[in-house]
């Protein structure tokens, strides 16, 4: 475990990545930070600052000089940010200007703390520095990262949070992260057991319960940051994706089931994996956003033509789900350049995803009716994201070849998600009848029309309803709406099939306008919950919503496609 933390430390950046895990480590350790870094401010030298007890139980001031990689010559003296320059300007500033009057009589440790090794060439250097300047009140000490990934190991992976069992799924899901085939089982399992499991036990279990749940949420982000830079490693970010899309869903079910998920320590260690699980999205696009941009470029991905258009759609889905989660980091953060950061993040989601539906022409032909989610949320971040008129354009196109794609019976949206079935319909071995019955309902035909509303596109919400009486007549529109019974089920599994509501079959009126003096109606009638029966959107985490849907493949209702229009 030890190698797999040092190995994981190595890939840290000093500026927001080692900076950050530092003060939770030291909060274990019972090292209260009371400083942290933070860009653009002056640090003098010292980047953490904390308060604790040493090993002869004195009191101290800790110091913390952070570092990445080994340090060599270069890197203790020699220029404006070397080991060297930042020692010096704690004895000749911080120590003078920068330690609150309660701390200066406290004894001080200066550490510089390093995710590599003191090179052999500075070792002297470094123990002169030392003789010359360590007292009885302060002394000056080296964190290598052995001896930081020993610590991580005692204090934030300790039997108390992750057991022998735990480790050893760690283990094999970074063995197996890179695989394309692996199914993720390992990392669930150990997701399941830091989050979930034990979480009706601890209901009642006050201050105490709720710090340990902390602490699990806490160790659950750092295996999440680990399982990141294995698969960034292995070259298979959407494996790391679809385990910061569990880890944040189950973080959110295993505080809703404690009764904590108001509590602001619950949330604000929620949020974290949040920031997680936005790194995961950012490296994501970076990484995939020259192949949006090619001509036919997901082809790629696909081993056989029959899976090209499922891997274009399950795209579409991650994509709108990334820029969603880069809309909700900007509305809870507080920090005025994480927002700015996220706002852009957003907007270059939503530009390659209107880059990926322009050069992959079968963005308008989906295969599965089961692809309604991924549109659906597309739909929404493209709305959201103010390209209101390349959504209605790609309204258009998907009207328009899925409606061909039906009068002909030859590649439309079936009614299952059976790879085996929609094969079968490519090689033309169905009969009429199995035709017949792959093609017997759709939820994606009302999505669409439903967004012809919100948009404002009545001519081609007109074109469509006239077609309910021909092309559509002998197919069992419909749309799911969730109930009371939905919520434990949703950030889970499935919710459709053991909760909520189907209407079945829909008639849609014959303009937009009888259309939504219908959902007025129905959002009057109490009949279906809104969002506000949510926790997550009670919360202000709306995201957690869509983010499930996409992942288990729950259908994404209409009221939460945009938050000012009135619930259907």
């Amino acid at each position: 475990m030890r190698l797999i933390i040092k190995e994981f430390l190595s890939q840290l950046g000093e500026s927001g990545e080692l900076d950050r895990l530092l003060p939770d480590l030291l909060t274990r350790m019972r090292i209260v930070p009371i400083s942290r870094a933070q860009v653009g401010v002056r640090q003098n030298g010292v980047d953490v600052a904390g308060i604790g007890v040493d090993t002869n139980g004195v009191r101290r001031l800790y110091l913390f000089v952070l570092k990445v990689g080994d340090l060599g010559r270069r890197d203790w003296d020699g220029g404006v940010n070397t080991v060297r320059v930042s020692l010096n300007q704690i004895l000749d500033s911080y120590l003078q200007c920068n330690v609150l009057p309660e701390y200066r009589d406290l004894p001080i440790t200066v550490v510089i703390c390093s995710t590599g090794d003191l090179k052999q060439e500075v070792q002297t250097d470094f123990a002169g520095f030392c003789a010359r300047n360590n007292s009885i009140s302060l002394d000056f000490t080296f964190w290598s990262g052995d001896h930081l990934a020993e610590l991580i190991d005692q204090y934030l992976f300790d039997e108390y949070v992750i057991d022998p069992d735990q480790r050893a799924d760690l283990r094999r899901t970074l063995a197996l992260i890179g695989s394309r085939d692996y199914d993720l089982r390992h990392a669930y399992d150990l997701l399941k057991a830091l989050l979930i499991e034990g979480a009706e036990a601890s209901v009642c279990l006050g201050r105490t319960g709720r710090k340990r749940f902390v602490r699990q949420l806490k160790t659950a982000a750092l295996v999440l940051e680990i399982i990141f830079r294995w698969a960034a490693d292995a070259g298979n970010l959407l494996n790391a994706f679809k385990v910061g899309e569990r880890c944040c869903l189950w973080a959110w079910e295993g505080a809703r089931l404690r009764g904590l998920a108001g509590h602001p320590s619950i949330k604000r260690a929620v949020k974290e994996i949040f920031r997680s699980h936005q790194r995961i999205c950012e490296a994501y696009l970076q990484k995939l956003r020259p192949y949006y941009s090619a001509r036919d470029g997901v082809s790629l991905f696909s081993r056989e033509n029959a899976l090209i258009t499922n891997t274009l759609f399950e795209q579409i889905g991650v994509l709108a789900v990334i820029g969603l989660v880069h809309i909700e980091v900007a509305h809870f953060s507080t920090d005025e350049e994480q927002v700015r950061r996220a706002i852009d993040q957003a907007g270059e989601a939503a530009g390659a995803l209107l880059e990926l539906i322009s050069n992959n022409p079968s963005s308008a032909s989906p295969r599965y009716d089961g692809n309604a989610i991924d549109i659906a949320l597309a739909l929404m971040l493209l709305y959201l994201a103010g390209g209101h008129e390349q959504a209605k354009q790609w309204l258009e196109d998907l009207a328009a070849r899925i409606t061909f794609s039906w009068q002909t019976s030859n590649s439309f949206p079936i009614s299952t998600d059976s790879f085996d079935d929609l094969l079968a319909l490519e090689l033309g071995i169905l009969d009429q009848g199995q035709i017949s019955k792959l093609k017997d309902l759709s939820t994606l035909i009302p999505v669409i029309m439903h967004w012809c509303a919100m948009l404002g596109e009545s001519a081609l919400y007109q074109r469509l309803s006239h077609l309910q009486a021909n092309v559509f007549k002998d197919v069992c529109l419909q749309l799911w709406y969730p109930d009371q019974a939905t919520e434990p089920l949703i950030y889970m599994q499935q919710a459709q099939y053991d909760s909520g509501t189907t209407e079945a079959p829909i008639r849609f009126p014959a303009d937009i306008t009888g259309f939504l003096g219908a959902q007025r109606l129905r959002a009057q009638s109490g009949n279906f919950v809104g969002p506000e029966a949510f926790s997550a959107v009670k919360e202000g985490l709306p995201v957690l919503i869509p983010m499930a849907c996409r992942h288990f493949r729950t259908p994404l209702a209409p009221q939460f496609w945009l938050p000012d229009v009135p619930a259907a």
